[in-house]
């Protein structure tokens, strides 16, 4: 009896390539749909991580003890400085005030609301947004580091209309002596605050600096015993108050120019 001849298996080429054409879609999608998802997570990252203009966000500096309104966590008495580095009078006021707004602050009778405006951009190429901005990246990683890089900064301030002016790497450094580095340095590169504290001044209705609101209020200090007296009538006695306001800070060693070429 004649056997039947055995047939070969037939290899479908054209079914192979369509498994392959439908695995390389199926992957191509899968890239995209990854890289559409890290696309949407960088822009709200982003967004989130830059305030924008119209945004009012203040450095708020308090002791563990700050007295508080009768039934309330909130601060019975909030003072609100609202200051660009490079202003002369800003730069005078914490010269005259700045020890009496840290004792206030150290004794628990105000939380201080600092809000680092730059409306003088144009006579320092740039640096009240500069140095505004690298305030907020110290204030961000730790509020006592910034009342330190707040008092550096006033105590290098160049001349208004004159310079030089800190560039970037100066105001890092001085972050790093202030006692912060990590994100700082990126953040202030980065420039993470600067589209805020261009409309910073607008945003919190300031016209001058310095500005100092008190609960809300215009407040102009015209001396820093006057001052502790009014937060003294909201907040009654304060012991650590007792001996007054005290001396100004001594007169900064002015910035010196660099060497001719």
């Amino acid at each position: 009896m004649a056997t039947k001849p055995k047939k070969n298996p037939r290899y479908d080429l054209k079914a192979a390539d369509r498994k392959r054409n439908l695995a390389i879609q199926i992957g191509l999608t899968a890239v995209v749909v990854i890289f559409a998802a890290a696309l949407v997570l960088y822009i709200v990252m982003t967004k989130e991580d830059k305030p924008g203009e119209g945004e009012a966000k203040s450095i708020r500096v308090a002791s563990s003890n700050v007295i508080t309104a009768e039934g309330s966590t909130e601060p019975k008495a909030v003072l609100s400085l609202y200051e660009d580095f490079l202003c002369p009078a800003c730069g005078n006021f914490e010269k005259q005030f700045g020890p009496t707004i840290n004792k206030l602050i150290d004794s628990g009778a105000v939380a201080a609301d600092y809000y680092m405006v730059s409306i003088l951009d144009r006579q320092g190429q740039g640096y009240s947004t500069r140095a505004a901005n690298a305030a907020y990246c110290v204030a961000d990683a730790d509020t006592e580091a910034f009342r330190r890089f707040h008092g550096a900064l006033y105590a290098q301030q160049p001349p208004e209309g004159v310079g030089p002016f800190p560039d970037n790497s100066r105001l890092i450094e001085v972050a790093r002596q202030a006692g912060v580095t990590g994100d700082v340095p990126t953040c202030i590169n980065n420039g993470r605050y600067e589209d805020m504290v261009k409309g910073l001044a607008k945003a919190t209705e300031v016209n001058s600096t310095p500005t100092i609101r008190i609960n809300g209020n215009d407040y102009r200090p015209s001396t820093p015993d006057a001052l502790i007296a009014e937060i003294e009538k909201i907040v009654g006695e304060v012991p650590a108050l007792d001996a007054g306001a005290p001396s100004p800070n001594p007169d900064p060693t002015p910035p010196q120019a660099p060497p001719a070429p």
